[in-house]
């Protein structure tokens, strides 16, 4: 079985490129797993992160989702061993217009996957900060979503939009994605708006909040100047273990949604439709 995670919140600078890096490079290095990356993002920092550089972009996911490629001829190896990824450059943007102009739009990369992604345990898809085709083509195209929260307000403001998506999907397109859970990034617990954030969210999503949090350091940015995730650049680091805990997290979710078919009772006070911000 292969699991497909987006990662999203419709708010830029919470983490998601770094996270979906880190979590993907711990899910390989330290459990074995097979995992594809997919940028659904125009800036394509996902590549860049990786020393990952399309020569054209009909080497990037711009190509499957215009119907010209296959995906696994846009998917490239990295320097982690058992982790791939099919890369974005600016061109995806044009082809965003033209995928806003087709009947089923949203629906275009759940088709490309199709078929394609079976030798892979899990699938996880970064997204643009904007509330576009790509950003709903990424989230209709999951089996469930992981939302990184900066512990700011305006990172809070970005889940109401994303809650109000989900919903839409759920009421007009009859797909109902689960929330697998909300994951606090950039954490620094000297500031006491930290911690009331933290209560907060707590207070409203239960377990919906997961216990792993990623604390802000410089060694991230070093990652992505060597073209490196943390956990493989400086392992033990404070940033690398709480990247490695969150994919044991997350894998713990995941076994528990495969065998109750659902992600417990506590952890659906994080559906959209219970949740009030």
């Amino acid at each position: 079985m292969t699991w497909v995670i987006t990662v999203t919140n419709q708010k830029g600078g919470v983490g998601k490129t770094t996270s979906v890096i880190n979590i993907s490079a711990a899910l390989v290095s330290r459990h074995g797993y097979r995992v594809l990356l997919i940028d659904m993002d125009p800036q394509g920092h996902l590549g860049l992160s990786l020393g990952v550089k399309p020569a054209s972009t009909a080497d990037t996911i711009a190509a499957p989702l215009m119907g010209l490629r296959r995906l696994s001829e846009v998917a490239h190896e990295t320097s982690i061993n058992g982790l791939r990824i099919v890369p974005s450059n600016e061109d995806l943007a044009a082809v965003e217009e033209q995928l806003s102009r087709q009947p089923g739009r949203e629906a275009v990369l759940r088709g490309v996957l199709t078929g394609e992604i079976s030798e892979y345990d899990v699938v996880m898809i970064d997204t643009p900060p904007s509330l576009g085709v790509l950003t709903f083509n990424a989230i209709y195209a999951a089996d469930y979503i992981l939302v990184p929260v900066q512990p700011r307000l305006y990172s809070i403001e970005g889940l109401r939009r994303l809650y109000k998506i989900l919903e839409l999907m759920r009421t007009r397109l009859g797909r109902k994605i689960e929330i697998l859970g909300h994951f606090l990034t950039m954490v620094d617990n000297r500031y006491r708006i930290t911690h009331e954030v933290r209560e907060d969210l707590r207070a409203r999503l239960g377990d919906g909040l997961l216990r792993s949090e990623i604390p802000s350091s410089v060694r991230v940015e070093e990652g992505h100047f060597y073209r490196s995730p943390v956990v493989a650049y400086a392992p033990d680091t404070p940033v690398a273990s709480a990247y490695a805990e969150l994919a044991s997290e997350i894998i713990s979710r995941l076994a528990s949604s495969m065998n109750s078919q659902s992600i417990t009772s506590a952890e659906k006070g994080a559906e959209t439709e219970r949740i009030t911000f």
